[in-house]
């Protein structure tokens, strides 16, 4: 349809305000083979798909003059090939604008018989885009060729993708221009470099600043890896790699953070190659996560030097190298110079925390009159015998846990400090050349000849173990610590001087000086022995303390040591303090000694006993006198540890034995009258249905789910229980308590001898495992009764007695202060119970409700014993004891019927019971070795305790039933439960 002519016009309006009608641009589609060029601006776009190519003796695409909207676009899956000159290649006018975008697809080849793809045109403005999945690649030339971009104005961006290859045969991978942000996947290589003309980089970018390369893929040169003249930063995840030559070389700074591997190499193809890892010539930042490695050099350099292979080379700045991170050189490691062995440009901080290895050199060395700083907590060698040179500057070396150094390490000249500053501690050694050594915090050892010439400080909190040598003084700030073999020129101490026969004997050249305030900690052993401090000159005491720290092992009555020796002792300790309870330390001075006597004191060993059983004890302690082995092993024993030994010593476990053994056999009681409960159960319930249905039964007999609960013809039963327990005694008079787990098997049978009376018997075996703080034991138990039921209509009387056979064994821990011993004991033992039971059944319905009265009788008989062991060994006597108790409760028992003839019955049982006349339990023993005998008491039984019961009977048949049952006694000072399943058959 024809526009109006006012639309016409409107648009011819637009078409003038806005300047001129855009010219036509071309849209090339390529997809078979030609070998027409072409030449592109403006806003062309050129598209090759594959099998198309574009094959052109000379330029085969040809970027000229300026482009527009979005620039230029070249998307090829196909092939752009020159055979005699380059691929693509740019022309034209300088100052237009110009953008271009070049996508290289997955297949796509750029091939050049020089430069495959170059930007000779330095434009003032614009960008250009090269994506690359496929292969961009030149015989006689660059890959890329951007060097001309060097303008503000142009920003660079290239992505070689995972797959994608930008190579020179014979050249240089490329050469980027500046403002490049360089991001690769694929492979950015070289051909072999045969000569020192053929200077073959994987990225070269020259003169050129704003460079920025991210590699996660490979780039690799016959010479640098990637190499500038002023500077550049790279990011590294993958693999970089100059093989012959740096992996990152830069003849001005540089930035490099590598998480991958860049390596310098030489490949022997020509004379000269120094193989650096990263070769930065100015100030370098290096932060190195994985390895950064030279590993190979030959030749000569420029100004004809040996060439080396380090691992990174600069001029000055800062390198981290983190945990688990590497460098290593095949000749040294690190090098920080001018390039030719003199100074460096500037103070260097190095901070490791992984390796840094020199395989045949130094392994870190700074040249020059800077301030440098090295942090070290991972491992610095150099296989030449020198880890660490500082070289000229007043330089500090601050070490971290895990800082070890394989070769020396020298401060150099200067005013040198090492500060050794972690927490964690660690070690230091074989130094030279320093003036100053400090330790900050944690526990430090020095190993190594004499250094540190003006001494250094221990701060508070610190220790210092000196096993080496400080040539100046020392000086000990209030809470920190000296202690060592080694020496020191002078010490002042206003914290903790610690000596003993372990860390050696602490040598003063010169003037030890205590602090009014300060503590010499003085250890001794018990053989006599110790590590007297040994001053040269003068020891002022200045009434210091004197803390005397015994070691481990048995001690005489009365000991001798020397404190220390010196050309002149002036003044006196202040006072002697010492953590034993028993013996008490004297100070004797002469003009150049001062020694130290220790002797039994006059306070008793009962004063430390914390309970009435451990009095008892330490009063037969007393007994046994000097030079006795159990004696003198208390004496041993600190104001904090003396009352813990004479609590084991007194074997207070021994008392409740009885207790425990009791709770055992009580088991075999609950298991008579819960065989008599279910045998007498169910007559009860009978009752219950006689009183409530009697009409019904009159006229239609017995139901069907009470005749099915027992066989009316059934004379005898036969049953057995598996039995389980456990119990715990509250530990009182001294005694830590005791703890028991049991369990066994009970077999019974017992049949009628008329309608109304009932007779059984029964036998068991048991085992209970003992345990208490420092006591284990075991207990076997075989047991016999016979018990008795008569049933009178709802009044039942129940009778049993019981006989169990004991055989012990018990063993107990005693260590403290050096002392150990593990006393065993096997002993016999009995028991008897009796008791009688009237319990009336108050039926309704199914439900039984049987409130009781038992009167219970128990004996228990220890025979004596000896323990076996060494020195804390007991001799413990016979044990008899005995009670009466009563108790009072009501049964509950409900029957249910199921539909298949079987029932279930749940029962219950809640009771007070009350044992009389004595409830303490004790026994008296003596120790073996002699002493007076001594009487410990254990943890009482209780007067009153609750006493509960739970179970579910399952009727099988007629014949045969199972239940499971809960029987507890819970009192003040003891707890006993016990699990019961059982099966019984009638016949």
């Amino acid at each position: 349809m024809t526009s109006p002519p006012q639309h016409l016009a409107l648009v011819i309006s637009l078409v003038i305000s806005t300047g001129a009608i855009a010219a036509p641009y071309k849209n090339l589609q390529i997809d078979t083979a030609t070998t027409t060029a072409q030449t592109l601006g403006g806003a062309d776009t050129l598209t090759i798909s594959a099998p198309g190519s574009i094959t052109h003796t000379g330029k085969a695409v040809s970027l000229k003059d300026g482009t527009a909207g979005v620039g230029v676009v070249i998307d090829n899956a196909g092939q752009i090939v020159s055979t005699g000159g380059r691929a693509i290649d740019s022309s034209g006018d300088l100052t237009q604008a110009r953008n271009y975008s070049i996508y290289n697809r997955a297949g796509g080849q750029i091939l050049g018989f020089n430069d495959a793809l170059r930007i000779d045109s330095n434009f003032v403005s614009g960008s250009l885009l090269i994506d690359n999945s496929g292969i961009i690649r030149s015989t006689t030339g660059q890959g890329l060729d951007l060097d001309a971009l060097r303008s503000t104005g142009v920003t660079t961006t290239i992505i070689n993708r995972a797959g994608g290859l930008i190579r020179g045969d014979a050249s240089d991978g490329m050469k980027t221009g500046a403002n490049a942000t360089i991001t690769n996947y694929g492979e950015i290589s070289t051909g072999d470099s045969h000569n020192a003309d053929q200077k073959f980089d994987g990225v070269d970018i020259d003169s050129a600043t704003g460079v920025t390369v991210t590699n996660y893929g490979t780039i690799t040169g016959g010479r640098h890896g990637i190499t500038t003249d002023l500077g550049a930063t790279l990011t590294n995840y993958g693999q970089v790699t100059g093989r012959n030559g740096s992996g990152f070389g830069s003849d001005g700074d540089g930035t490099v953070i590598n998480h991958g591997t860049i390596t310098g190499a030489y490949s022997g193809l020509q004379p000269n190659g120094d193989g650096d890892g990263v070769d930065i010539d100015n100030i370098a930042h290096i932060e190195n996560y994985g390895t950064i490695q030279g590993v190979g050099a030959g030749g000569v350099d420029k100004n004809g030097f040996t060439n080396g292979s380090e691992g990174i080379a600069l001029g000055g700045g800062y390198v981290l190298n983190a945990q688990g991170a590497m460098i290593s050189g095949a000749t040294s490691a690190i090098l920080v110079d001018d390039g030719s062995g003199g100074s460096g440009l500037a103070a260097t901080a190095l901070e490791n925390f992984g390796t840094i290895q020199g395989l045949d050199g130094f392994g870190v060395k700074f040249v020059g009159e800077f301030a440098d700083s090295v942090v070290n907590g991972g491992t610095i060698s150099g296989s030449n015998g020198l880890a660490l040179d500082l070289g000229g500057g007043n330089d500090s070396l601050s070490l971290r846990n895990g800082s070890r150094f394989i070769g020396t390490v020298d401060g150099g000249s200067g005013y040198d400090r090492v500060v050794m500053d972690d927490a964690s501690g660690g070690s230091f050694g074989n130094s030279r050349h320093f003036e100053w050594l400090e330790v900050e915090q944690g526990v430090w050892t020095l190993n190594g000849s004499a250094d540190f010439s003006d001494g250094g400080a221990i701060r508070n909190g610190a220790t210092l173990i000196n096993q080496g040598g400080i040539s100046g003084s020392m000086t000990v700030d209030a809470g920190g610590v000296y202690a060592g073999g080694g020496s020191v020129g002078n010490l002042m101490v206003n914290g903790t001087l610690l000596t003993n026969s372990q860390l050696g004997t602490a040598t003063v050249t010169h003037d030890l000086t205590m602090g009014s305030g300060s503590t010499i900690a003085y250890g001794v052993n018990a053989d006599g022995s110790s590590a007297p401090i040994m001053v040269g000159g003068t020891a002022n005491l200045n009434g210091a303390t004197l803390a005397v720290n015994p070691g481990s092992g048995t001690y005489p009555w009365q000991s001798h040591y020397t404190v220390l020796q010196a050309a002149v002792v002036n003044g006196t300790f202040g006072k002697v303090t010492s953590d034993y309870a028993f013996i008490t330390p004297t100070l004797a001075y002469t003009p150049t000694r001062v020694d130290l006597t220790y002797t039994r004191n006059d306070v008793a060993f009962n004063e430390f006993a914390v309970t009435g059983n451990g009095s008892s004890a330490a009063n037969s302690l007393a007994s046994l006198g000097k030079n006795n082995t159990l004696y003198n092993a208390l004496l041993n024993t600190t104001g904090a540890t003396a009352g813990a030994a004479i609590e084991q010593l007194s074997g207070a476990s021994n008392a409740d034995l009885a207790s425990a053994t009791l709770g055992v056999s009580n088991q075999i009681g609950a298991s008579m009258l819960s065989a008599m409960h279910q045998m007498g159960g169910r007559s009860a319930l009978l009752v219950g249905l006689d009183q409530r249905d009697t009409p019904v039964l009159a006229a239609n007999g017995v139901p069907r789910d009470a005749r099915n609960l027992n066989d009316p013809n059934a004379q005898g039963r036969l049953w057995l229980q598996a039995i389980g327990g456990y119990g715990k005694l509250d530990g009182e008079h001294g005694s830590s308590g005791l703890e028991q787990r049991s369990k066994g098997t009970v077999l019974g049978a017992d049949w009628a001898l008329d309608g109304q009376w009932k007779l059984g018997v029964l036998g068991g075996y048991s085992k209970t495992d003992l345990d208490a703080t420092g006591v284990d034991g075991n207990v076997e138990s075989w047991h016999a009764g016979v018990y008795a039921l008569r049933q009178s209509g709802p009044l039942a009387l129940r009778l049993g007695a019981a006989y169990s056979g004991h055989q012990g064994e018990s063993k107990r821990t005693v260590a403290f202060n050096g002392f150990s011993d593990r006393p065993k004991g096997d002993y016999e033992a009995d028991s008897q119970q009796a008791f009688a039971e009237l319990g009336y059944a108050m039926g309704n319905g199914r439900l039984s409700a049987e409130p009781f009265a038992n009167l219970g009788y128990q004996r228990y008989h220890r025979d004596s014993y000896e323990e076996k062991g060494g020195a804390a060994a007991l001799h413990v006597d016979g044990q008899t004891e005995d009670n009466l108790s009563t108790t009072f409760g009501l049964r509950l028992a409900h029957l249910n019927s199921l539909e298949n003839g079987m029932s279930l019955t749940p029962r219950m049982t809640a009771g007070w019971k009350h044992t009389y006349g004595d409830v303490s339990n004790s026994t008296r023993q003596a120790f073996v070795v002699g002493g007076t005998a001594f009487s410990v008491d254990g943890s009482s039984l209780d007067r009153d305790s609750l006493v509960l019961e739970a179970g579910l009977d399952v009727g099988i048949s007629a014949r045969h039933s199972v239940g499971v049952g809960y029987s507890g006694e819970i009192g003040s000072n003891g707890r006993n439960h016990g699990v019961i399943g059982q099966w019984q058959m009638s016949f």
